[in-house]
């Protein structure tokens, strides 16, 4: 019984605690404007996203993503909700990741991508309907080679 008696006066204390007349804490790294989200890195000297959404609280325009130095780490683009456009991601070092297009929320054309140091790793290509056309494969060496060498082959191709 005891027991009973001070889970209930812990419930109503725990009640009575959270009263609605205490505002909401705003997040002060996070501001809207005119449909714009911005989001800061702490300290509130740089920008970490700047993004938007429409009114039905869909992605929509652009979207980007920068690191601490200010550099843009992602880019990408929305209607109402849908991917478009020339999409780019870089690694934490600077060097391009991947680019690519969507039209009408599907991977189209070529989309090339990288490793870290910057080389062409793959190629693929997508039709109108999102389906893949082409891949191809580079090989990428961490060391030079030989002159004699040199006449053979650096890249594979496949295809579907």
């Amino acid at each position: 019984m005891k027991k009973h008696c001070i889970l209930i006066l812990l419930f109503i204390v725990s009640i009575t605690g959270c009263s609605e007349d205490e505002p909401i804490k705003k997040n002060p790294l996070i501001e809207t404007k005119d449909g714009v989200e911005t989001i800061w890195y702490p300290g509130k000297t740089q920008v970490k996203y700047r993004r938007e959404h429409d009114k039905n609280k869909k992605r929509h325009g652009k979207w980007m993503l920068y690191n601490p130095e200010g550099k843009v780490m992602s880019s990408s683009s929305y209607d109402h909700g849908k991917k478009i456009g020339v999409w780019l991601v870089n690694f934490p070092n600077g060097q391009l990741r991947y680019t690519g297009e969507y039209r009408n929320d599907l991977q189209f054309g070529v989309w090339v991508f990288y490793n870290v140091t910057g080389k062409k790793v793959l190629e693929i290509t997508y039709d109108e309907k999102g389906k893949i056309q082409k891949q191809e494969r580079f090989e990428v060496s961490n060391t030079k080679k030989p002159e004699k060498d040199s006449t053979k082959q650096s890249k594979k191709s496949t295809t579907k």
